[in-house]
């Protein structure tokens, strides 16, 4: 069962295919607007319009298309998140001069460790604050399912990626505003996902 991306009506399907060449996008029986637009759109132009924070490129990801690699998003960040916090650190290590110590490689798992526990206290955290928001308002969305939460948390939390542009910036006066912007955008981004998971049926 798919879903409308403008009102989160689930459709029987998203296009009909008259040829190999021909396909007509379904309109949804609830609004009126087609069901996916995504569907006949490159992949690039979904994600510029998920960097764009389009809740309804949100939604075609989570519902409608084919993406199953969400585990391997997970070790991304992760190893991302860990490079970046590493790389930081050894910064401050260089500047005090006591780099030699900082050298092993031991301190990168450390860090990986760090940032694993971060993550799963960050979607445990969410996951239950979502399952008492529900008890609280019993208004539980008839199709809720965790692991749709787990997706959009883990779809939204792709902004930390630019994160990694910091390292080449390396402009220590910009740095922390560059910070600030990045994690404002991440924090939007898990929001816009979060947002666009959730529609009351």
């Amino acid at each position: 069962m798919y879903r409308c991306i403008s009102c989160g009506a689930q459709v029987q399907e998203l296009y009909r295919q008259y040829s190999p060449t021909v396909l007509k996008i379904v309109k949804c029986e609830k609004c009126g607007e087609f069901a996916d637009k995504y569907v006949e759109y490159d992949p690039v132009i979904v994600l510029v319009d998920m960097v764009l924070l389009d809740k309804a490129a949100y939604r075609h990801l989570l519902y409608n298309s084919n993406f199953k690699a969400y585990w391997k998003l997970v070790i991304i960040l992760l190893l991302s998140e860990s490079f970046i916090r590493w790389s930081n650190k050894r910064q401050q290590f260089e500047e005090s001069g006591q780099l030699m110590s900082f050298k092993s490689e031991r301190n990168f798992y450390f860090e990986l460790y760090h940032t694993g526990l971060s993550l799963l206290s960050f979607v445990t955290g969410v996951v239950l604050l979502t399952e008492l928001r529900w008890k609280i308002l019993r208004s539980r969305p008839a199709k809720y399912r965790r692991l749709d939460l787990l997706k959009a948390l883990v779809i939204g939390g792709c902004a930390k990626l630019l994160s990694l542009i910091s390292i080449i910036w390396k402009q220590d006066d910009e740095l922390e505003y560059q910070h600030l912007l990045i994690i404002g955008y991440s924090v939007l981004c898990l929001l816009t996902a979060y947002s666009g998971k959730f529609i009351k049926l």
